[in-house]
């Protein structure tokens, strides 16, 4: 076979634009001049991305091919339509960080059965710039392109698969950049796998003379990338359910009756249900010390330790305003004016959790954010602080207090 065509930089999948490579590649190795048919393929897919981990996509492929050609006959460029259907779920996911549009080029893995043997070949197109809809919603990614020209040296039964895809997309937000995404790669597999691969079979005839012309005709060059794209690796199950995100967090709590400000520190791993716009969190702050004022004037040290009493649980929808609810415990370990203790404890604690509802704007779950408190309340301490225990819960228990925190995506 010979074929002339080019080659673009390897793509990998992305729910979007699935289809339009594909498309144009399996044309690519179909073409003919004889009488052109419609040929068309359906196929669904699972395709990992970056928010979403594995979502499905259905590709539509339409192609005009012939059902026969001749020996050495060469088959020009031929048109390709394809259409990916998108998930809600997919547009949701985009919507998340700001996405307005998506672009990018796909790449088909097709296999040509050649008279004397297979031959696997990558073929790649230009996805049609999409708008992304809002409110979410199902959406279709549109591609055109065209085949090389091509011939065969051989007659013969000719085949041709379209086995996997890979993508390469870009979203941008509402002025043209790049969303925290960049640009991403994503990998498609037929899901199930023992669907029909075959877009169209060509059958190569015998031309009336042998032509010398194709004698020499090697096989293609372009591209030199022929390797099926490895088998991408089922998502991790986390357990309850829901996209893993995890932060580490940094921040300030200031607590209005103590008159001082306590440094924050830690963690937080969340499940995120993209379908629902939920998530469910274990939160953990780390031991720390606050710089207090006890009866006005006194300063004071505090050491205090977080315990969470139940899951942080929260929203983040589309727009990236998130909302979470947190309960957790406060101890207070030791309580040194001027360096001296005199009161706290391993036991001393509120007598109820505090109860803490964060709020965010612009979030992004690949990226963090910050979070603050309008306001949260702190319960008085229990009897297991010592002699002048009464007088610390008294400078310490009220509400109006705050909490400013910024939160970093670690992967």
């Amino acid at each position: 076979m010979t074929t002339r065509g080019t080659r673009r930089p390897r793509a990998t999948a992305a729910a979007a634009g699935v289809v339009g490579l594909l498309a144009a590649l399996l044309s690519v190795a179909a073409g003919g001049t004889a009488t052109a048919e419609p040929a068309t393929l359906k196929q669904t897919y699972q395709c990992v991305f970056p928010l979403i981990e594995e979502d499905p996509v259905t590709v539509d492929i339409s192609v005009d091919l012939p059902t026969e050609v001749r020996v050495g006959e060469t088959i020009p460029a031929q048109p390709v339509v394809s259409v990916s259907k998108v998930t809600k779920r997919a547009a949701d996911g985009l919507a998340t960080v700001g996405s307005a549009t998506l672009e990018g080029t796909a790449k088909a893995y097709v296999t040509v059965g050649f008279p004397d043997g297979p031959l696997d070949i990558g073929l790649t197109n230009t996805l049609e710039k999409t708008t992304i809809p809002s409110p979410s919603a199902d959406f279709d990614v549109k591609a055109n392109g065209k085949t090389p020209d091509l011939s065969f040296d051989q007659p013969g039964e000719v085949p041709i698969s379209v086995n996997s895809l890979l993508l390469t997309l870009t979203p941008k937000d509402a002025a043209g950049n790049k969303t925290s995404l960049d640009t991403f790669e994503s990998e498609c597999h037929l899901d199930p796998a023992d669907q029909n691969k075959i877009l169209h079979t060509i059958k190569v005839v015998p031309g009336s003379t042998e032509s010398t012309e194709n004698e020499d005709a090697t096989e293609p060059t372009d591209p030199t990338e022929s390797t099926q794209p490895t088998e991408s690796t089922e998502p991790t199950e986390s357990g309850g359910g829901g996209i893993p995100y995890n932060f580490n967090l940094k921040g300030n709590s200031f607590i209005k009756a103590a008159n001082g400000n306590t440094p924050l520190s830690g963690s937080i791993n969340t499940l995120y249900d993209l379908d629902k716009g939920t998530f469910t969190a274990d939160l953990k702050l780390n031991p720390t010390t606050g710089s207090f004022s006890i009866l006005g004037f006194l300063p004071t040290q505090t050491d205090i330790k977080f315990v969470q009493t139940a899951k942080t649980t929260g929203t983040l929808d589309e727009t990236g305003t998130m909302a979470s609810h947190s309960e957790m415990d406060v101890y207070l370990t030791s309580v040194r004016p001027f360096g001296i203790p005199i009161g706290g404890g391993e036991k001393c604690k509120t007598t109820e959790p505090s109860k803490i509802d964060l709020k965010g704007t612009n979030f992004v779950p690949n990226k963090g954010g910050k979070l603050t408190t309008a306001s949260y309340k702190l319960a008085g301490l229990n009897d297991q602080c010592g002699m002048l225990g009464g007088i610390i819960s008294a400078f310490m228990a009220g509400d109006g207090n705050t909490i400013d925190m910024d939160l970093t995506y670690k992967k």
